[in-house]
C-alpha cells in the first residue's frame, strides 16, 4: 500500500491531463478509432503493436473519463512493477534495500517522460514478471526439468505478451529465452528435449503476434501489417549526427545515475558478504538482464528520452545493495531517491508549460468549434482527432509521420503527395508549430506554407516555451472551397 500511495504522490500531477505527450495522445485516438471499426495499419497507419492500440481501445470505453482511465491503468502497471521488483530486489539486499529501489523505480519513470502511459509503463510490468517467474523456480532453487519447462512456457508467453505492447522487448526476451535453455542444459536434459522446448518457448512468444498477424492475413490486409510491423522499422532513416550525441547524452544522463549506484553495491555484496550459491546465481541472472535491456535500446537506438524505460526495472533492482554498504551506502540511496524525486516532479511541470494541460486543450477545442469543420494536425497534439469530429483526410495521421524527415520513406507513403491530397481537402483548421524543428522535413513544411499563406489566416497562438516556438491554428479563408 505504501508503494501505491507514493506512486500516487509522483503521478498526481498528470491524472487529467489529456496532452502529456502525443504519443499516448494518438494510442487513445487510435484505441478510439478501433472501436469505431478502423484498423490500425489499414485506416490509421503506425508501427506500434496491434495489442497496444487494443489495450487503449479499452481505456477509451470510458468515455470523458478515458483520460484518468488510461493514467490509472498506467499507475496500476507502475505499482505493479514496484511490487514484483522489491521482492526480485530482496534476494540481493535486505528488505530495507529493496523497498528504497522500487520507490527508486516510481521516481525514475518521469525522469524519462514516463509520468502518463507510454508503452514501457505497460510492458515494464510483463517482463518483470515474466523475469521473477524464472528468478523464484529457476534461478534460486534447483529446478527439475518439468519445473523448468512449465516455468519457461509461463514466462515466455509474458514475454509474447510484452512483444504486443512493444517491440523492443525481443531482446529482454530472447535473453530470457537462451537463459532458460542454459538451466536445461545445466540439469542434464536431454539434447532432444532441449530443443523440443526452445521450439515451444519460441512459439509462445511469438503466438499473440502470430495471431494478429494471422487475423490481417486472412482479412486481405498482410502487406500491411507486414509494412507496419515489420519493413517500416529497418526502412527509418537516420537522424544527424547532432540528434544522436543530444539524445545519447541524455540516455547517459539518466542510467549513469543507476549504473554506479548499481556498480558499487553489487561489488560490496558479491565481493564482501555473498557466500551462498542461490545468491550468486541471482545477481549473475539479474546482471545479465540489464545487460541485455541495454543492448535493445542500443540497437534501437536513442531517439527519444522514453526509450531509456525499460532499462529502469533492472538498473534500479541493482541498485538495492546499496542500502546495505556500511559508511555511506544508506545516505546514498536516500539522496538518490530524492534527487530522482525533485527532478521527475520538476520535468512533469515542464512538460505541461511546453505541451498544455485540459485548460489549453479546451481553448483548442473552442477555438477550432466555430464552426467546427475537419482538422489537419500538421505538427502539435493528435488528441484533437479525438475531441474533435474525425474527418478521415489521411490514413496517416500521426504528425511525425508528415513532418520528419528520417520517416519519408518508411511509412509506404509519399509525404508530399499525401500533404497534396489532405489539402486538396480543403480541411478548415490547421495546427503546426513555429519554426521548423531540427528534424523536420523542409520541403514538406515548405509545400505546407504555400498553401497556409495563400488560404488561411491564424486564428490562435500560443508561446510553447521561453524561446520563440509557438503552437498555431490557421482557418481557411472565408469563400474558399
Amino acid at each position: 500500500m505504501a508503494l501505491l500511495l507514493f506512486a500516487i504522490v509522483c503521478r498526481v500531477a498528470t491524472f487529467g491531463n489529456p496532452v502529456i505527450h502525443i504519443d499516448e495522445e494518438f494510442y487513445l485516438f487510435t484505441g478510439g478509432r478501433l472501436l469505431h471499426g478502423d484498423l490500425p495499419y489499414v485506416q490509421i497507419w503506425d508501427r506500434k503493436p496491434f495489442g497496444l492500440f487494443l489495450l487503449y481501445a479499452f481505456f477509451h470505453l470510458f468515455g470523458s473519463w478515458r483520460f484518468v482511465a488510461y493514467q490509472i491503468g498506467a499507475l496500476l502497471s507502475v505499482w505493479g512493477t514496484s511490487v514484483i521488483l522489491m521482492r526480485m530486489a530482496g534476494t540481493i539486499a535486505s528488505r530495507s534495500g529493496a523497498f528504497i529501489v522500487a520507490l527508486l523505480y516510481i521516481t525514475w519513470l518521469n525522469l524519462a517522460g514516463g509520468e502518463g502511459g507510454q508503452s514501457p509503463v505497460f510492458y515494464n510490468f510483463l517482463m518483470i514478471a515474466a523475469m521473477s517467474l524464472v528468478l523464484f523456480r529457476v534461478v534460486l532453487p534447483n529446478p527439475s526439468e518439468k519445473v523448468l519447462r512449465s516455468t519457461g512456457c509461463q514466462a515466455m508467453l509474458l514475454v509474447g505478451l510484452a512483444l504486443q505492447i512493444k517491440y523492443s522487448a525481443v531482446f529482454e526476451g530472447m535473453f530470457l529465452g537462451l537463459f532458460l535453455l542454459c538451466c536445461h542444459m545445466r540439469v542434464g536434459t536431454r539434447v532432444s528435449a532441449i530443443i523440443l522446448d526452445g521450439f515451444l518457448w519460441c512459439l509462445l512468444a511469438l503466438l499473440p503476434t502470430l495471431i494478429v498477424a494471422a487475423a490481417y492475413y486472412a482479412d486481405g490486409y498482410g502487406h500491411e501489417w507486414l509494412l507496419a510491423n515489420v519493413d517500416s522499422i529497418f526502412l527509418r532513416g537516420k537522424r544527424t549526427a547532432a540528434t544522436l550525441r543530444e539524445n545519447e547524452a541524455r540516455l547517459l544522463l539518466l542510467t549513469i545515475p543507476l549504473i554506479v549506484p548499481a556498480v558499487m553495491g553489487c561489488g560490496y555484496r558479491l565481493k564482501c558478504t555473498v557466500t551462498d550459491a542461490p545468491t550468486v546465481r541471482a545477481f549473475r541472472f539479474l546482471i545479465l538482464w540489464a545487460v541485455s535491456a541495454c543492448i535493445g535500446v542500443i540497437v534501437f537506438g536513442g531517439w527519444y528520452t522514453h526509450y531509456a524505460l525499460p532499462l529502469f526495472p533492472p538498473l534500479t533492482l541493482l541498485c538495492a545493495p546499496l542500502w546495505d554498504v556500511p559508511k555511506g551506502g544508506r545516505i546514498a540511496s536516500v539522496l538518490l531517491l530524492l534527487w530522482g524525486l525533485i527532478m521527475g516532479q520538476k520535468d512533469i511541470h515542464k512538460h505541461e508549460k511546453q505541451r498544455g494541460n485540459r485548460a489549453i486543450l479546451a481553448q483548442l477545442t473552442q477555438v477550432m468549434s466555430q464552426p467546427k469543420g475537419c482538422t489537419f494536425v500538421y505538427q502539435g497534439p493528435v488528441i484533437l482527432y479525438d475531441v474533435l469530429p474525425w474527418c478521415a483526410l489521411t490514413t496517416h495521421p500521426f504528425p511525425g509521420h508528415f513532418n520528419e524527415f528520417a520517416e519519408r520513406q518508411a511509412t509506404g507513403i509519399d509525404p508530399q503527395a499525401e500533404l497534396q491530397h489532405v489539402l486538396a481537402a480543403s480541411p478548415l483548421y490547421v495546427l503546426t508549430e513555429e519554426p521548423a524543428w531540427s528534424e523536420e522535413n523542409l520541403a514538406v513544411r515548405s509545400q505546407l506554407y504555400a498553401v497556409l499563406r495563400s488560404r488561411y489566416h491564424e486564428v490562435y497562438r500560443r508561446r510553447l516555451s521561453k524561446k520563440e516556438e509557438f503552437l498555431l491554428v490557421y482557418k481557411l479563408n472565408d469563400g474558399k472551397p
